[in-house]
């Protein structure tokens, strides 16, 4: 199998990404010390890359002690965001998230299923492509109902399952009602005070369907950007804070959680972490000690400190001493926003999306192929990649893969296994396709490196790239194979109408889907 961009030889240089530091003295102590280690264990991992052999598939033996699982979800954060993935053009200090993939493995072509927020986060949770909800374009705002519907299987409730104790710190964009007491008045607020981002109901109010009622044990975040500054614990909103402290709010929250739960994870009750951090999705709000390290301007600098925010929970695995038996993996809801094109990144040669074309929002692979990093000290080889295409839907089969379990055909529709990767073994049966969709609604196909886009473009009425001879998505196929145009149009067809892309029993899909947005581009195909 064949990397779609970047050569081996372009990915993990300890040596180029120790040139891509400006000012290593300014980061805080831990971060300095992670830096120090990523740059000792690449060598490490570059002298003895000969000489260790990929870790054998787990099997029960193995899985006695299961491993701790922690899942830290960027919010906007870009493929060629890590200086790990694009070590020759990448500007900003990402000396954690370096050190993790030094540390484990980097996917190369790593995918959501949406090119925005709220669908790419259900078909992470899910295991199932979000189009096939009511949600059919854009993302959800307050007060909507749950698009994680009552019965239905996220990870929280596989990995609970299993006797793991699972918790979410961080964002969740899924939707929830509010019911607000009696005796509390909401407030009428014409705007939101400097500096502040808040719901429209007041402390006090409750969440009767969030994440606690979706397989998750405890709760401390917030719902989206755009409200940001209404924290909420479990099923109530306890507070209001500035934007800006959200980030570190949110660190403090997971180490103080790693912290009280490293004991009970050591005697056989593993947790189950998933991070879904603020930043750097707008407000590009960096904390004091942060504005200005960069020299790339605020969204630079928040870009740093949501690296250090890896480190904050790496530190606290260490301190603890159960980093060698918890899964960390580090990846993103989707491409960089238009906050990463500033002056200041534009001009430094810094690429957001890794020579990818798009951003957040579109259907090219800037908007969906993203940072994708796992490790475990314990199992997987350190300082490895993997070729192999995945997309999030994935992690409901990998881990239910991982902990031998089936999972109901009702479960999971979109989700295929990956699991052996983290071995260094094929994969008997990969994933064939992806469905993507934007922003708007419009919809793609990827099989194999073909990728057929259901969107116009100048006078084609729809987009066919061959990923890999073109992975920049420069020059549209279409009218050069108007055969292959038409079978993997029959083909999304059919994965649509099945309900699901795996085997399994045929399901139902919550609304109906209309593949074109486009009408005359349908009628151009008949």
């Amino acid at each position: 199998m064949q990397i779609l961009y970047w050569p081996p030889d372009k990915i993990l240089s300890t040596a180029m990404l120790q040139t891509r530091f400006t000012s290593v003295s300014t980061m805080n102590k831990h971060t300095q010390h992670h830096w120090h280690l990523c740059i000792l264990g690449g060598f490490i991992t570059l002298v003895l890359s000969g000489l260790v052999s990929a870790k054998e598939p787990a099997t029960s033996e193995r899985l006695a002690q299961k491993p701790n699982v922690v899942f830290i979800f960027a919010d906007d954060l870009g493929y060629g965001e890590i200086e790990a993935l694009d070590p020759e053009y990448a500007k900003i200090p990402t000396p954690n998230l370096n050190r993790l993939a030094a540390e484990g493995q980097i996917y190369t072509d790593a995918h959501t299923s949406s090119s925005v927020c709220t669908p790419s986060r259900y078909g992470l949770l899910t295991g199932r492509y979000a189009w096939r909800t009511r949600l059919q374009s854009s993302v959800l705002g307050d007060a909507e109902e749950p698009m994680i519907e009552e019965g239905r299987m996220t990870l929280g409730d596989l990995f609970r399952e299993q006797g793991y104790q699972t918790a979410i710190f961080g964002k969740w964009h899924l939707g929830f009602t509010f019911e607000v007491p009696e005796g509390i008045q909401t407030p009428r607020r014409r705007q939101n005070p400097e500096g502040f981002l808040l719901a429209a109901v007041p402390i006090g109010s409750l969440i009767p369907d969030g994440p606690t009622t979706r397989g998750f044990d405890t709760w401390l975040g917030f719902h989206h950007a755009r409200s940001m500054s209404s924290v909420i614990r479990d099923n109530r909103i306890i507070e209001e804070i500035p934007t800006v402290e959200m980030l570190p709010k949110l660190n403090r929250e997971v180490a103080d959680y790693i912290d009280r739960k490293a004991a009970e994870s050591k005697q056989g009750k593993p947790f189950f972490l998933y991070f879904p951090q603020s930043s750097p999705h707008s407000p590009i709000v960096p904390s004091k000690e942060w504005q200005g390290k960069t020299g790339l301007g605020d969204y630079g600098d928040f870009v740093a400190q949501t690296d250090d925010s890896v480190g904050v929970v790496l530190e606290a695995l260490e301190r603890n001493g159960i980093r060698d038996n918890t899964i960390v993996i580090f990846s993103s809801d989707n491409g960089s926003s238009l906050h990463s094109s500033v002056p200041e990144i534009r001009t430094s040669g810094h690429r957001p999306s890794g020579g990818f074309r798009g951003k957040k929002g579109n259907l090219w692979d800037g908007g969906h192929r993203v940072p994708f990093v796992l490790s475990w000290p314990e199992k997987v080889k350190a300082g490895t990649q993997v070729n192999q295409v995945i997309c999030l839907t994935d992690m409901m089969e990998t881990f239910a893969d991982l902990f031998s379990v089936e999972l109901p055909d009702s479960a999971a529709e979109d989700s295929v296994s990956f699991l052996p990767t983290l071995y260094g073994e094929p994969v008997p049966n990969p994933r064939k396709t992806i469905v993507h969709h934007d922003i708007k609604g419009y919809f793609s196909i990827r099989e194999g490196y073909w990728k057929l886009l259901l969107k116009k473009q100048a006078k084609a009425k729809v987009q066919l790239y061959d990923l890999q001879q073109d992975p920049g998505e420069k020059k549209t196929l279409a009218r050069k194979y108007p055969e292959k145009v038409k079978q993997m149009i029959s083909l999304l067809e059919s994965l649509v109408s099945e309900g699901r892309s795996t085997s399994g029993d045929s399901q139902k899909n919550d609304a109906a889907i209309s593949l074109w947005k486009d009408e005359t581009a349908k009628n151009s195909e008949k």
